[in-house]
Order: structure tokens, then C-alpha cells, then sequence
């Protein structure tokens, strides 16, 4: 199943994607909802499929991306954060702050929760997943570079566009 967020008719919706149509719910996916009517696909305009309350991300997990960077493959996982004000939807533009000349991209694989989670164990972190979707780790190296840490370099509203949709059927 293919959920996304859509905006239609003044309103936010989610809504059921195949190929060709959307098909709209009554409520958010995460609880009970019915089907409410189709819309076509290529005419919806697409929102980000969800919005978190955060975005917890893990660096230098790519051999290659780590070598690219100049640095070792770290013996724990190195967490940090974006704000929720970073989500940018599907065709959305990403607003670089005027003080930079570029911004990095990284494609990534965002797991989306689809519940309250804490303390869970290895064998049940499977069940509070919903799903996953694309994600783009937008970043100012530049910046990063100047800070020595990545939370300012990474949070800039826009620098995390995510979707189309979240996949719940791998």
C-alpha cells in the first residue's frame, strides 16, 4: 500500500496511491479510516507523505560516503537530528540560505514509525514500522565544515524532502 498526502479541495488529505489514481480516506492512515472517492494521480498535488515530530538520521553508514569524507567508519552510530521544519513534499523547492553557494544531497531510505516507540526489542521493532520512503540529506557542507557538527548544516528548512509516498508492503 502506497500512502500519501495530498492537497485537495482547500484541504490535506490522505489517500491510497497505485499507479494511475488516488484513492481517498477518511482519516489519517494510522487509525481506522473508510475510502472516500478517487482523484488521479497525475493531477493531485502531492504533499510530503507524512509529517514527524522528529527526524532522527544516521551519518556515515555508507563505506564509500565515509571514505569520500575522509572519515573512518565509526564503531557506534553517529545520530543527529532534523527539525520538522526541513520536510519538504514531492516537487517542492529547497531554499538555500543566500550566505551559501551550494548545498550536498545524499538519497536515503526513510523509515517511517508509525507509532510510539521506546525501549522496543530487536524482534518487535519490525511491528512499529508503517513504512518506508525516499528521503534527499540535504547539507551545507560548507557550513558543517565551519561547525565541526551537522545540526545547523542539515536543518535548514527544505533540506529534508521526503516521498512521494510511504511503501507498506515490503
Amino acid at each position: 500500500m502506497r500512502v500519501v498526502r495530498i492537497f485537495q479541495d482547500e484541504d490535506v488529505r490522505y489517500g491510497l496511491a497505485d499507479e494511475s489514481t488516488i484513492t481517498l480516506i477518511s482519516d489519517e492512515p494510522f487509525a481506522a479510516w473508510e475510502t472516500e472517492g478517487i482523484v488521479p494521480l497525475a493531477q493531485a498535488q502531492l504533499l510530503a507523505p507524512v509529517i514527524p515530530t522528529k527526524i532522527v538520521c544516521v551519518g556515515i553508514n555508507y563505506r564509500a560516503h565515509a571514505r569520500e569524507m575522509g572519515h573512518a567508519l565509526p564503531a557506534e552510530p553517529v545520530i543527529f537530528m532534523k527539525p520538522p521544519t526541513a520536510v519538504l513534499g514531492p516537487r517542492g523547492e529547497i531554499r538555500v540560505p543566500e550566505q551559501f553557494d551550494s548545498v550536498d544531497y545524499e538519497a536515503e531510505l526513510a523509515i517511517v514509525i508509525g507509532r510510539r516507540t521506546h525501549r522496543v526489542t530487536p524482534q518487535a521493532a519490525r511491528s512499529h514500522v508503517l513504512g518506508f520512503t525516499c528521503a534527499n540529506d540535504v547539507t551545507s557542507r560548507e557550513l558543517q565544515r565551519i561547525d565541526g557538527q551537522w545540526t545547523r548544516a542539515k536543518g535548514f528548512d527544505t533540506f529534508c524532502p521526503v516521498g512521494p509516498w510511504v511503501e507498506t508492503d515490503i
